[in-house]
């Protein structure tokens, strides 16, 4: 086998239905990356295995497809895809660098250019390394401008507090002994980042990035997203600055934490200006809608999960980690 200094690794579920060509795109992007085995963990029943398979067979890739071990859980996640994919790379090959890229995530040219230049890799700190993902829409970044805000510092931020594996470099020692929690079908690359992080290695930004194909997502996705992030937040420690907002403040008030549900309710018009600003009336008045229901849901979900709960935990303290050198 050609020794190549990164193994490629893709967690897939019914990507071919879901992505079409965009796969097709993620594909050829990665050949700027030196990898010469690619990883695939598809837990789907679509043509993806297939389609990846014949695309390895052209580009002189070597294919290692796998299905999720279930580490005990009743049914694959996301959490068990990607165990599977870090167990394989540990167990199986010798290469310093394990690369996930996300399958609607194309790598904008000049990312691996851009580590060599910086000499990145030759720091022995850096255990990660992420490319901001950035958006193939123009919409959230309409939307964020009108509060001042600046995409790539909103990106970045978001990494810093939940992590990400759109198209991440993880160092071999830094995720050995890494255990996901099963159950954690969103926030499992969350899990990852502090993991290397809570364990002293230094993350590092690289700008080139992705161009990211998000797939349009419908209300009952994201109220399980939220559902999901809740009980990541109280158990785990993860939680993005939104969310914890909410969640210290339900735990430090008690009974009182209930008025907080009229803040979405009374806070609909100024969403609907804005939105409508960004998105024209109809389809701002829409997604105002729908934006001001998930936060009156999201409050009453996290008034429901917190009862009893006197803080959140610090997610160092959960993985038994120590950040230092």
């Amino acid at each position: 086998m050609t020794h190549a200094p990164v193994v490629l690794a893709m967690i897939v579920k019914n990507s071919w239905s879901r992505c079409g060509d965009i796969l097709l795109r993620v594909l050829s992007s990665s050949l700027q990356i030196p990898y010469h085995t690619l990883v695939l963990v598809d837990d789907g029943d679509d043509e993806t295995s297939r389609v990846v398979d014949k695309w390895c067979a052209e580009h002189g890739r070597e294919l290692y497809l796998t299905r999720s071990r279930l580490y005990g859980y009743h049914r694959p996640t996301r959490a068990t895809a990607r165990q599977t994919a870090i167990d394989i790379f540990l167990e199986s090959f010798s290469e310093e660098w394990l690369m996930f890229l996300d399958d609607d995530a194309v790598l904008n040219e000049g990312w691996w250019q851009w580590l060599e230049e910086n000499r990145v890799l030759e720091d022995e700190r850096v255990g990660e390394v992420w490319g901001i993902n950035w958006d193939s829409d123009p919409s959230r970044e309409r939307f964020l401008k009108v509060f001042g805000i600046d995409l790539r510092d909103y990106l970045v931020r978001k990494f810093e507090e939940r992590g990400g594996t759109h198209d991440t470099l993880y160092r071999r020692a830094a995720i050995e002994g890494v255990r996901i929690p099963p159950e954690l079908h969103v926030y499992e690359d969350a899990w990852l980042h502090f993991y290397v992080k809570c364990h002293g290695w230094r993350s590092v930004v690289n700008p080139v990035g992705v161009t990211h194909y998000h797939p349009l997502s419908n209300l009952k996705s994201e109220m399980e997203k939220m559902e999901v992030a809740i009980q990541a937040a109280l158990r785990y420690g993860i939680c993005e600055y939104e969310y914890a907002e909410v969640l210290r403040s339900t735990i430090s008030r008690g009974a009182l934490a209930y008025l907080s549900l009229l803040r979405p309710v009374l806070g609909f018009v100024p969403m609907l200006l804005v939105c409508a600003r960004c998105y024209g009336v109809w389809k701002g008045l829409v997604e105002a809608a729908k934006r001001q229901y998930l936060k009156l849901w999201f409050r009453w979900k996290v008034l429901r999960f917190a009862r009893g709960v006197e803080r959140i935990p610090d997610v160092c303290e959960v993985m038994g980690g120590g950040v230092g050198g």
